[in-house]
């Protein structure tokens, strides 16, 4: 499985989430410090030292974020600004996971230190290690929200069919290539059958909607939205029994 350490530089969807995800911090980050210049005043904040001081805006910034993740439909101020949007893997999103996964806000090198950690571990790239251990992440809640699935299913699809082993069936490997029966017993000059595509020879058609999400552009060059996964949390939707699509990770129903 690959790690965002592989992917960020090559993957355009993964570098637009984290940009998203640095102007969002750094507008949350702007309002916290006009609330601090104002406390400034009364308290004298500014006036506590170089090493006092981070701790004390880190505090807040924990608090801030843990209070809006947990309460306001899971994002900060900046977050909503940049479509962004903190979700939980399995269960909903609560006090206790918001306040995990910003623990690392205390101070700006703990959050940079939380995001190379991260980056370089296997996991769905869009975490902080923080957020693996909170069972959460970060994902659009825009239009092309269901571009980041493509991330989600790294963690439990190949990219590319595998063969079985030679000798898995209890049969030893061959020596050397053997012809096959249909081979042998095609008359010359007649055509041979072209494998599935995208598959290995002899390999069965992957169903309709399996693998990886196939996006379309119309003629303008925009991405057609497609209904195979959510549009507010980009889980995959799955059919109930009413005929209605219903999301399997934030259970919106369509």
């Amino acid at each position: 499985m690959p790690t965002g350490l592989d992917l960020i530089g090559s993957n355009s969807a993964l570098q637009e989430h984290w940009i998203k995800r640095v102007v969002a911090i750094f507008i949350d980050a702007l309002l916290l410090g006009i609330v601090l210049f104002v406390l400034s005043i009364p308290f004298a904040i500014f006036n506590w030292g170089w090493v006092a001081w981070p701790f004390f805006w880190g505090v807040l910034f924990i608090l801030y974020s843990t209070l809006l993740e947990a309460t306001s439909g899971g994002a900060t101020i900046g977050k909503k600004v940049m479509n962004l949007k903190v979700v939980a893997i399995d269960g909903p999103m609560n006090v206790e996971k918001a306040l995990i996964r910003n623990l690392s806000k205390i101070h700006v090198v703990f959050v940079l230190f939380d995001w190379i950690l991260g980056i370089v571990t296997q996991g769905d790239p869009r975490q902080r290690y923080l957020d693996r251990i909170a069972r959460t992440t970060v994902t659009r809640v825009d239009a092309n929200a269901y571009i980041e699935e493509q991330f989600r299913q790294m963690q439990y699809i190949p990219p590319h069919p595998t063969p079985p082993p030679a000798g898995a069936w209890g049969q030893p490997a061959p020596a050397q290539p053997q012809p096959s029966t249909q081979a042998t017993m095609t008359p010359q000059g007649t055509p041979q059958q072209a494998p599935a595509a995208g598959g290995w020879p002899g390999q069965a058609p992957q169903a309709p909607g399996g693998g990886w999400p196939q996006h379309r552009w119309d003629e303008s060059g925009q991405l057609v939205p497609q209904m195979k996964f959510c549009t507010a949390c980009g889980g995959q939707l799955v059919q109930r029994g009413d005929g209605k699509l219903t999301c399997v990770r934030c259970g919106a129903i369509y």
